[in-house]
């Protein structure tokens, strides 16, 4: 059976032992906030979020897993005034093939939706975020914003960055910004300069891509194991 949260306001932290299957449901006026921590092994995950009348939801999802497969959230924001605020922080290495796809329907006026995928591509993986953002008509007056960044490391590895706008409504703001691109010679360069080692250098680009994923986590021992993680991948 799928987990169910129809609570007003509710926070849930999963850290590794994350439900495949997850539907949660914001009320009128309620709040969601969903905190997802993966550091070990991985399966395919499915996570439905539903969010009413000026509800909210917020969600992180900081993943420095070992896995190949999908992750999917797919948000409806099905009342006026709902909000969706998404961000992901993930890091691929080895011959890991790893998919994040993320749709948000605006089926409502004034919805507001932002979603933020940052990542890292090493050794021989290939990592893809794939965003939908569709605004539904009588949908006026929402905003959706989508960004999606991946540095590739490695010449070995590669990443995809594909956002997708879906717009039946003319009031309405919507926009996405996509980059992937390889490590930035430049800024290696300045560091090395600076008697900074190539691997450390690394560790330090890297460690300012990934951080702030640690923004949304108010758990101190779950920020130190993220930090952790961030500069053992490197």
């Amino acid at each position: 059976m799928m987990p169910k949260n129809s609570d007003l306001s509710k926070e849930i932290t999963y850290v590794d032992a994350i439900p495949e299957k997850a539907s949660f449901l914001v009320p009128e006026e309620g709040s969601l906030k969903l905190l997802l921590a993966s550091f070990g092994k991985l399966k395919d995950l499915e996570i439905e979020v539903s969010v009413k009348k000026n509800g909210t939801f917020q969600g992180a999802f900081a993943d420095f897993s070992s896995f190949s497969g999908k992750v999917i959230l797919n948000v409806r924001l099905l009342g006026e005034g709902a909000s969706c605020d998404w961000h992901l922080a993930s890091m691929a290495s080895k011959e890991e093939k790893k998919s994040f796809l993320t749709s948000v329907i605006h089926e409502a006026p004034h919805t507001t939706a932002r979603m933020s995928n940052y990542g890292i591509a090493r050794e021989k993986s290939f990592l893809t975020f794939a965003g939908t953002s569709e605004i539904l008509h009588g949908s006026r007056q929402s905003v959706t914003r989508q960004d999606a960044k991946i540095i590739v490391f490695d010449c070995t590895a590669d990443g995809l960055a594909s956002p997708i706008l879906k717009i039946s409504e003319n009031d309405v703001d919507a926009s996405h910004a996509a980059v992937v691109g390889r490590l930035n010679e430049e800024h290696l360069f300045y560091l090395e300069s600076r008697g900074i080692g190539e691997e450390e250098a690394k560790r330090l680009i890297a460690l300012g891509y990934l951080k702030p994923i640690e923004n949304f986590f108010s758990d101190q021992s779950l920020v130190a194991r993220i930090d952790s993680a961030i500069e053992g991948g490197i």
